[in-house]
């Protein structure tokens, strides 16, 4: 099901100079005191000459109306809490930005969250060892999308070759693809150490055992790369958005980062970095992103800075960008029926 996506305007809070609201108020009683006129024997011309200041004529229109009053408008923080965060909150969720030149800030709380692939999978994929390691977040949803796949008619052939890799790990990883392919090769298609997102545990590499090889979305693997936005995955290097990643096409690597976060990304064309930008777009004051998907809508915004509004009452999310700020996503309506399993 694609998601259904809008824009909605928050009013900003009345800033009329406290000056203007006395003028409005002078102003008033002053034309209230020429309509009146003056007192006997203060005005020398003919009292019910308007002209010499007497009287207006009812006739003539009566009395003017007096000043609208301003009405202040709606309070933008009403119904939100202040959650104070910190430079390093920045750097930790499902939504954080990861590259060689936004590099990871290795938050000690996220390693210590990570358990073992093979002891939490279920039998719809394999794992490679007994030490490749993700989120529970991430294994969760790779559970759910692999078992949909088989039960559509997929082979069990799919292996995890690659989960979260640490700073030194990734410079081996670096170092042996430059001696085998030559620099100029790993500078193209391995992330150096700190710029990959191995070290989030949301991103994990695939392997088709059938082919002896990295996964390809092609023939009944297509499914995977069609679908894994379905499940908060998304397909992160491809060739055509090589200028922004700065990484060559990586047909095995997928990311996860949460459903609707996925269904934007694929359905607005972007890579990542296109999308992070993109929600900069929807500023707590301004505009907030709206967007449907199965039956459930999610509105989205941007909070530059540490001073982060939430809702007070109903579920949300807050992660850093990992730049300089933080993406909120609040959960605004239930599921109203079970989501359906892709068609092969």
């Amino acid at each position: 099901m694609s998601a259904n996506t809008r824009r909605y305007k928050r009013r900003r809070r009345n800033r009329t100079p406290l000056f203007l609201l006395l003028l409005l108020l002078v102003t008033g009683m002053v034309l209230l005191l020429i309509s009146c006129g003056g007192k006997d024997g203060e005005n020398p011309g003919d009292s019910n000459d308007p002209i010499q200041g007497g009287a207006a004529d009812p006739g003539e229109g009566g009395e003017p109306d007096p000043p609208e009053p301003v009405e202040p408008e709606p309070d933008p923080y009403e119904g939100y809490a202040i959650r104070t965060m910190t430079e390093r909150d920045m750097g930790i969720g499902e939504q954080i930005l990861v590259s060689n030149a936004v590099p990871y800030t290795f938050p000690a709380e996220a390693a210590e969250e990570l358990v073992v692939v093979i002891h939490e999978k279920n039998n719809s994929y394999m794992s490679k060892d007994y030490e490749t390691s993700l989120l529970p977040v991430t294994v969760s949803h790779l559970n759910d999308m692999m078992k949909d796949y088989t039960d559509q008619g997929g082979a069990v052939n799919i292996m995890v070759v690659s989960g979260h890799r640490t700073y030194d790990f990734q410079q081996k990883v670096f170092d042996s693809s430059a001696a085998r392919n030559g620099l100029e090769h790993a500078q193209r298609f391995v992330a150096q150490p700190g710029g990959s997102e191995h070290h989030t545990g949301y991103a994990l590499d695939l392997w088709n055992t059938t082919v002896g090889d990295y996964f390809e979305g092609v023939g009944e693997c297509k499914w995977i790369t069609d679908n894994c936005h379905k499940y908060g995955f998304i397909l992160r290097y491809s060739e055509e958005k090589e200028a922004f990643t700065k990484i060559g096409p990586e047909g095995w690597h997928f990311r996860y980062v949460g459903v609707p976060h996925s269904y934007l990304v694929v359905e607005n064309g972007f890579c990542y970095e296109e999308y992070i930008d993109y929600l900069k777009g929807f500023s707590f004051l301004d505009d907030h992103l709206f967007t449907t998907v199965d039956g459930v809508e999610y509105e989205i915004y941007y909070v530059e800075g540490l001073e982060v509004p939430v809702p007070e009452e109903g579920t949300y999310t807050i992660s850093g960008n990992n730049l300089d700020g933080f993406i909120v996503t609040v959960t605004r309506a239930p599921v109203s029926e079970p989501p359906q399993v892709p068609a092969a």
